[in-house]
């Protein structure tokens, strides 16, 4: 009696302990010879069976295939009796850990574009897994890359930057990264001044206008003349000089002093014409006598 209590006792205390303890598939895959077999059966259980081998009523040889795997499509293509399977609780040793949960990686954007100089930032999304990402960038001359995932552009081209999984760097994610070269911007238009008319006639003494047409400035000119035909205001009136002569006017920017427009000017002197009236009519009278 004393002896079937005992052994009531050890297969509780073992059933206890088993319930508490659990194993890996590929714990149990480390069990699969005949002196050391181990076995998953009932799902998620995991027996040592390597005592049991020996007693087998079929031989060893039946459960062989399935040390160390998953026994229970061996255990139900043979019908078992009740005594059979109350026999497994006394080689039950623990349970079958749950599978951990597949790593993932992704990472956004999945394309970007940055010019030379300019920067952007990678985030990577990691399921199944706490331990982070080591980020690369192929080829590496493109730029270089952060801890954090921020891409500063180093040189023009196309590549990829790659989040790999820390702790299973099989589990990766990449995005297309294009590095543009730095585009200078379009040079202004250019400046043009041009004068109206073109080329004048003036008499001397006499004050004449000249208009002055800025394209793409807004900051208008500055008027000068030649002084051989006098002087001009800041609003392009010319005060003739009292002689005849030749020379310009001169229109010249304000924003770009090097682009200018000039006209050429004549001065001439005044002609004056004689009156007509009553005359002598010969005989020492005038017609409006």
């Amino acid at each position: 009696m004393r002896k079937l209590i005992l052994s009531a006792v050890l297969l509780a205390a073992s059933v206890a302990h088993a319930q508490t303890t659990t194993y890996t598939a590929a714990d149990v895959a480390q069990h699969a010879t005949a002196a050391d077999c181990w076995m998953i059966m009932n799902t998620n259980k995991v027996y040592n069976l390597t005592a049991f081998l020996t007693i087998h009523p079929a031989g060893a040889n039946v459960m062989l295939p399935y040390c160390g795997k998953n026994g229970d499509p061996g255990f139900a293509s043979v019908p078992h009796s009740s005594h059979a399977v109350a026999l497994e609780a006394t080689y039950l040793i623990g349970s079958l850990a749950a599978a951990p949960a597949p790593i993932s990686v992704s990472i956004a954007p999945t394309t970007a574009q940055v010019s030379v100089g300019g920067s952007v930032q990678f985030t990577p999304t990691v399921t199944g897994s706490t331990a982070g990402v080591s980020f690369t960038v192929s080829p590496s001359t493109l730029g270089t890359i952060s801890a954090s995932g921020m891409f500063t552009g180093v040189a023009a081209g196309q590549g990829t930057v790659t989040a790999a999984s820390t702790q299973d760097p099989t589990k990766s994610a990449s995005a297309l990264l294009t590095v543009n070269s730095v585009v200078s911007p379009p040079p202004k238009n250019a400046i043009a001044v041009s004068i109206s008319p073109s080329s004048m006639t003036v008499n001397v003494g006499t004050h004449a206008h000249f208009k002055a047409t800025v394209a793409n400035s807004t900051q208008g000119v500055v008027w000068t003349a030649s002084k051989s035909i006098g002087t001009i205001d800041k609003t392009g009136v010319l005060s003739a000089a009292l002689v005849p002569g030749n020379g310009t006017v001169t229109a010249t920017s304000m924003e770009d002093p090097t682009k200018s427009a000039t006209v050429e000017v004549t001065l001439t002197a005044v002609t004056c014409t004689p009156a007509t009236g009553g005359g002598d009519d010969g005989g020492g009278h005038h017609k409006d006598d």
